[in-house]
């Protein structure tokens, strides 16, 4: 099962924000001009303005989240909504995104929360068999080959490293990073858990690889017992 987490506050960043950006602006989140916004208080700029082809922020939008969103829109072909990961709070969230004028795109959140950055020319979707996996699905392929990949790598432990006798069934969620990134956890119905993966998806959504899973658990048996976890290796361009 893929779990995305959201969250309807506002994405507040660290207390110390990036020394690259500069105080500025950006146009209301609802707002349709021709043109970026003139400059409002509590607005700021990550790398340049929108109109400078950065990306103009709101306040409490960190840069990595702002970058996020625009990723995560470019990579859906220019969808109405995305959703995107913040590495200041831990947490996805959903953003609604609407053209500003010629050239722009403004993603807004709750509490009046925004980001805008140039959208001339989103590409097209990924058509992949791994491409946009389908957050509130039972299984999405992407989810079921990374189970397949996991229950393949349990299975061929040694009995020393990891020892299930009826072979139990592994169920794994993914959470969005944001791009075609993907945070991986997973268990097995005798008990065991394991967390640690990242999922990189590739371009064009056909094959993607991952760093490792760090399992722990009943079935995992490392030096005799003295640690009790285990690291399935990782893997590249599995499909």
């Amino acid at each position: 099962m893929i779990k995305a987490v959201h969250a309807t506050g506002p994405e507040i960043p660290a207390a110390s924000a990036p020394t690259s950006r500069t105080a500025a602006s950006a146009p209301a989140a609802t707002k349709t001009v021709t043109a970026p916004a003139a400059p409002q208080a509590g607005s700021s700029y990550c790398g340049s303005a929108a109109d400078q082809g950065g990306i103009t922020v709101s306040a409490h939008v960190s840069c990595p989240f702002a970058e996020n969103v625009e990723l995560a829109w470019e990579s859906s072909g220019g969808a109405s909504s995305v959703t995107a990961y913040s590495p200041v709070t831990g947490l996805t969230y959903t953003m609604s995104c609407s053209a500003s004028g010629a050239g722009y795109e403004v993603c807004s959140g709750a509490d009046n929360t925004y980001v805008e950055f140039p959208a001339a020319a989103a590409p097209a979707p990924a058509s992949g068999q791994f491409a946009n996996p389908c957050t509130q699905c039972a299984v999405s392929t992407l989810s079921q080959s990374v189970v397949n990949e996991q229950q393949a790598a349990l299975t061929a432990a040694p009995s020393y490293d990891y020892d299930s006798t009826d072979n139990a069934a592994v169920s794994v969620s993914l959470t969005p990073l944001g791009g075609n990134a993907y945070s991986a956890t997973a268990t097995d119905t005798d008990g065991d858990t394991a967390s640690g993966d990242t999922i990189t998806v590739s371009p064009d959504g056909n094959s993607w690889s991952d760093t490792d899973m760090n399992w722990s658990g009943p079935d995992v048996y490392v030096d005799g017992g003295a640690t009790n976890y285990w690291t399935t290796p990782a893997v590249s361009d599995y499909s």
